[in-house]
Parts: structure tokens; C-alpha cells; sequence
């Protein structure tokens, strides 16, 4: 089954973001999963430099791993007491007044509840038009693969363009490929 792949890690990622999902909810349907044989942890506990947001993030770390989910966390990205933290491929794509057209394309699936496909998080989070459905059979890997014109260059959400490790645990993905335009 491809969603089992051999990985460092679980193929199946959950966020977790505080105020935004609640844990105890998030923690039973990964048990669910994880009883139904799917490997699923919960990621993207983000260690905000707010010291009480980052305790949390970590207890509730100590929490899962203690109850054998594997929670993992991730550095910051953006702007906090006027400093920027996170590293970010693309100078300029996060945060600007300024927009510019560019053309890009996925390099993760990125799927809302409703099983409707985004080319980014940025899309997804703004409510603009899926480029698929994962039901649908004209979906294909070379639907999710193409470059797509993009008007938004400067409005991109972080999670899209910051600098991370792969699923192979191998440092320097990003959720998108972006080409500018002249």
C-alpha cells in the first residue's frame, strides 16, 4: 500500500497547531488509524518562540510518545516580536504588499478534508480553486506535477517555501517549486 511506504518516517502526517485542532481528538483518530495498521504520527508541533506555546508543544510531545504516537515537532517560521525566524527558499514570496506572477507546482499532496487537491497551503488557506479531486480518475500524477500560473508571489504561505527535510529525512524540500517570470 503506498500511504505504508518504507520511510524514517510515517507516510501519514497530521498537523497539529494549538487553538487551531484539538489534541485529544487528533490523538483517537491517529490511534484509529494506527490500530487499522496505517503508520500516522502527529507532526508540526511548531516550537514558537512564545515560551508557553513552546512548553506545550512539548508536553503534549512527551504525551503522545509516551502513549506510542510519534509527535515531532519543527522550528518557527515567520515574523515574531519583530523578528524573522526560518529559513525560506524563495527571497520575497512570504509577506510582501507586493505581488508577481511566477508559474509553480507541488511537490507534496495536499489534500483538505473533503479530499479536494491544492497546489499549495497558501491556496488551500485561502479558500481559491482545488486542481483536483483524489477521486476523480482523470487525477494523475502528471496533473499534480505540472507548473501552474501563479499570481500570488509574495502572499505565499510559509509551510510552502520554507526549507526543510524530505520524507527521506534529507535536508533541503520545500512543499513547492516555484519559477519566476521575467
Amino acid at each position: 500500500m503506498a500511504v505504508s511506504r518504507p520511510a524514517p518516517y510515517a507516510p501519514i502526517r497530521v498537523s497539529y497547531h494549538p487553538g487551531q485542532n484539538d489534541i485529544e481528538d487528533l490523538m483517537d483518530k491517529t490511534r484509529k488509524m494506527q490500530d487499522r495498521g496505517f503508520r500516522v504520527g502527529i507532526y508540526d508541533g511548531i516550537l514558537h518562540p512564545d515560551p508557553d506555546l513552546q512548553r506545550h508543544v512539548r508536553d503534549i510531545q512527551k504525551r503522545c510518545l509516551e502513549e506510542g504516537i510519534d509527535f515531532r515537532t519543527k522550528d518557527f517560521l515567520g515574523d515574531y516580536a519583530g523578528k524573522q525566524y526560518g529559513d525560506v527558499r524563495y527571497p520575497g514570496s512570504v509577506g510582501s504588499t507586493r505581488r508577481r506572477s511566477c508559474e509553480c507546482r507541488t511537490t507534496d499532496l495536499i489534500v483538505d478534508q473533503g479530499g479536494y487537491v491544492f497546489r499549495c497551503h497558501s491556496d488551500l488557506y485561502h479558500g481559491r480553486v482545488p486542481i483536483g479531486h483524489i477521486l476523480d480518475n482523470a487525477f494523475t500524477e502528471e496533473h499534480l506535477d505540472a507548473f501552474r500560473p501563479c499570481d500570488e508571489y509574495g502572499n505565499c504561505n510559509p509551510c510552502d517555501v520554507k526549507v526543510t527535510t524530505n520524507r527521506f529525512q534529507v535536508f533541503g524540500h520545500t512543499s513547492v517549486e516555484i519559477r519566476e517570470l521575467p
